[in-house]
């Protein structure tokens, strides 16, 4: 799990896995989806937003980057 304040909100949400790199974090997110293949990345765009967030929950919190954001989806 994680939490933060960001300004005047709070935000929070459970990273799935989160792997610590020498360099830095990167974020792996799981999302079930039963649609085709072929629609995956368009809808994999549609969780950005969250990733971002959680990108920035884990820099804040740890002051080293995360290099990398994936969804797996099978």
């Amino acid at each position: 799990p994680v939490f933060s304040r960001i300004g005047d909100q709070r935000a929070s949400g459970r990273i799935d896995l989160l792997l610590e790199t020498v360099d830095g974090f990167v974020i792996i997110d799981h999302k079930t989806f039963p649609g085709a293949p072929d629609s995956w990345i368009e809808k994999a765009k549609e969780f950005s937003p969250q990733l971002a967030l959680y990108s920035q929950m884990v820099a804040q919190a740890t002051g080293r980057p995360v290099l990398q954001n994936f969804i797996h989806m099978p």
